[in-house]
């Protein structure tokens, strides 16, 4: 084809300025402004000798906040400017003068550690705005808490033309430049630069940044918690009864209203294995504010000085399922702790699991966790052959409005970017009031001290992993259907995305982008913030996204100081000082809807536990037996219980065939890994009977990540 002669100029005339832009795409380095970057930087920060990392936060507030604000976001940045340091998992920016290529962000970004010589980290989860010509992402795990990084940005980011991106005339300045920032910057960069000298290299852009002390106010509380004398307090005049003589137990909760009861029967036929049930009250610190505006939280106090005060020591009740006298052995009976789930209680799912370790020689305790049990009022009544007592149990919930009965949760989670997060670690610390109780009394009942283990289920999972990691005398642990971080959860589980979309409200203008819409239209009913999932690249292409991806960066960097991903290193890989590697074993099921995959796979991998995790493979389950997926119990319909609550519910021996035996698996595989003392670690389907020939429980580590990560778990529930 011929174009005429002028027609070159002409296109050269167009086109060499967007083709010389194009060659000279640059990152640009705005340290100060973190919604530029490169983010996170010390540059947001200020020196303080009262932090652990000699530094405090210093982020800039949003426009018109004051003392008397009540916009989450101005809320938000008031706690993130209390910090030590940057999130452990932080959402990372970096912007561009012109449109890039997402694709190549990968291989162009990283992060190394300053401070030791440790292999470079990549990055996942990457959003790319083409608007903004701004990126986001997360690193591929989680980052050392105190310590130093420095966020890398190369030549090996390409522009939209495939060009290589170049270093700003603003970030050489600051390579060799006077201001404290840029020469700690300049410091650690001529240490890390490969070419070793003030060339830049490769290296087009970076930040230096200092992570927060995730674990040092729960390392300090516990060590006030188990300073105190441990004290075990019977619950009734008589508090120790023997299954056989025992006609009901009713529970009793205290709602708050009157005329309005929950009274609960305790199914005892449940109970197999089981000869006698203890109950009893442990006294242990409430570090949570009771008034004021910052009810239910726990102050944030420097790292570097002792954490406040308590507000009270409370009574905490528990109950002690106990196998026969005529099989314990000389120390005692081993124990196992239960930590029940959101909105549960210590006289639900821990019921439906005693009777199978009681078999194999456990005890179990079950107490109620902070927030759960409703009203300090609550009774349990037991009526036995010889006479019917009342029992003290109190629960720990709290009366939110006096026209409204207390709720089964009300008092655990908060409306703002904190939520569940300070419910998580004082419910850890009273766990290791209990452990303290056991070690110092044996309940009364004989439990041996040396011999403790713990259980999770759901939120149990996440402030067990908080607890395990801290409490050196329980040495191995089973999390099930656990995961994080718990801002996460409330951004993809179709039952807590009620709470995301709350927090999202409390933000002037809200950040609610999407009209309401049915319940079962469950990723368009509040909010649609282009969740990216760990081995996606993503355009950023929905109105709003953008601010509600922020939003919740904030509640997961604040949430980190009680989060159980902040704290999965530590089981194992990391031991906090003092403490032993766990023995550790992980359960979950595909397509769960309450606790979504993503999230348990993130737990799983920030803890180093692949070897270490099973998962029901719910496809297969389904293929056996459909019905067990219509199995619904209140609150959670319309969504089916299974899989998320397989290990231990009300409908455990009530339900499908196939679903009570993975239920007794799961539990099986939990008490032969404690007899093992936590060392070795049974495949489940060896005690799934009839159906022991389908793979119905599959390792973590033999299984697609994608199917793991990504999987549409609304499709399977359906």
């Amino acid at each position: 084809m011929n174009f005429p002669k002028h027609f070159s100029l002409f296109f050269l005339f167009f086109c060499l300025p967007a083709c010389f832009w194009a060659a000279n795409t640059t990152v640009i380095f705005q340290p100060g402004s973190p919604g530029v970057g490169p983010f996170p930087t010390n540059a947001l920060t200020t020196p303080a000798d009262t932090q652990k990392t000699g530094l405090v936060v210093n982020m800039p507030l949003p426009p018109g906040c004051s003392a008397a604000s009540t916009d989450n976001g101005c809320k938000n940045i008031t706690l993130i400017n209390q910090l030590d340091g940057f999130s452990v998992n932080p959402l990372v920016t970096v912007c561009f003068s012109g449109p890039i290529d997402p694709d190549t962000l990968g291989a162009g970004v990283s992060f190394i550690n300053a401070d030791t010589a440790r292999p470079s980290i990549g990055i996942q989860q990457i959003l790319y705005d083409p608007v903004g010509h701004c990126a986001y992402a997360k690193p591929n795990r989680v980052l050392d808490q105190q310590t130093r990084y420095l966020f890398s940005i190369t030549s090996g980011v390409a522009d939209a033309a495939g060009k290589r991106v170049k270093a700003s005339g603003d970030f050489r300045a600051c390579i060799g430049g006077s201001s404290p920032y840029c020469q700690a910057l300049t410091t650690v960069f001529l240490q890390h630069n490969r070419n070793n000298g003030a060339d830049l290299g490769d290296v087009v852009a970076a930040s230096l940044f200092t992570t927060m002390s995730a674990t040092t106010w729960m390392e300090k509380a516990r060590a006030f918690t188990v300073s105190l004398p441990p004290a075990v307090l019977p619950a009734g005049l008589k508090s120790t009864f023997r299954l056989s003589e025992i006609e009901s137990i009713t529970w009793q909760p205290q709602t708050g209203v009157t005329g309005v009861h929950y009274d609960q029967p305790i199914p005892l036929d449940v109970l197999g294995g089981v000869e006698s049930i203890s109950f009893g009250l442990f006294l242990s610190p409430l570090y949570l504010q009771v008034n004021g505006p910052m009810a239910g939280t726990i102050p944030t106090t420097p790292t570097n000085l002792p954490v406040a005060a308590p507000t009270l020591i409370e009574p905490v009740s528990y109950h002690v399922f106990l196998p026969p006298e005529s099989s314990r052995p000389a120390g005692g009976f081993p124990v196992i702790i239960y930590g029940h789930g959101l909105s549960d209680s210590q006289f639900g799912a821990p019921t439906y699991a005693a009777s199978t370790w009681a078999r194999r020689g456990f005890a179990t305790v079950a107490m109620e966790m902070t927030g759960h049990g409703f009203g300090s009022g609550s009774t349990t009544s037991v009526r036995t052959q010889s006479g019917s007592y009342t029992l003290a149990t109190p629960g720990r919930g709290i009366q939110l409005n006096p026209a409204t009965p207390i709720g089964p949760s009300d008092g655990c989670i908060l409306p703002g970017a904190v939520a569940t997060r300070d419910c998580s670690r004082q419910t850890a610390l009273d766990l290791s009031a209990l452990v303290g109780a056991i070690r110092g009394t044996g309940l009364g009942v004989n439990l041996n001290p040396s011999k403790i283990y713990y259980v999770g289920q759901s939120f149990g999972s996440f402030y067990g992993t908080v607890f395990e990691a801290v409490e050196p005398y329980v040495t191995a642990g089973a999390l099930n259907s656990g995961g994080g971080t718990q801002t996460q959860v409330a951004r993809l589980s179709p039952i807590a995305r009620q709470l995301g979309g709350l927090y999202l409200s409390g933000f002037a203008p809200p950040l609610l982008n999407v009209p309401p819409a049915p319940p079962q239209d469950f990723f368009h009913d509040l909010f649609n913030d282009q969740y990216v999932y760990p081995a996606q690249v993503a355009t950023a292409s929905v109105p709003g996204a953008l601010g509600i991806q922020a939003a919740f960066e904030q509640s997961d960097w604040l949430g980190m100081l009680g989060d159980p991903l902040s704290f999965a290193p530590h089981l194992r890989t990391s031991p906090l000082a003092g403490i032993s590697p766990k023995g550790m074993l992980v359960q979950f099921g595909l397509g769960d809807l309450e606790v979504p995959n993503a999230t348990e796979s993130a737990l799983v991998r920030a803890g180093g536990l692949q070897r270490s995790a099973w998962v029901l493979n719910t496809l297969v389950e389904a293929l056996i037996d459909p019905t067990f997926l219509s199995v619904q119990q209140p609150p959670a319909a319309p969504f089916p219980i299974y899989p998320h609550r397989f290990l231990s519910n009300p409908t455990l021996f009530s339900g499908p065939g196939i679903a009570t035996a993975v239920g007794i698996a799961a539990q099986s595989q939990i008490g032969d890994f404690f007899v093992s003392g936590g060392a070795a670690i049974p495949d489940p389907n060896r005690y799934m009977g009839p159906y022991s020939s389908a793979p119905l429980f599959q390792p973590f580590w033999q299984m697609d990540p994608g199917l793991l990560d990504g999987l549409n778990f609304i499709q399977i529930a359906r």
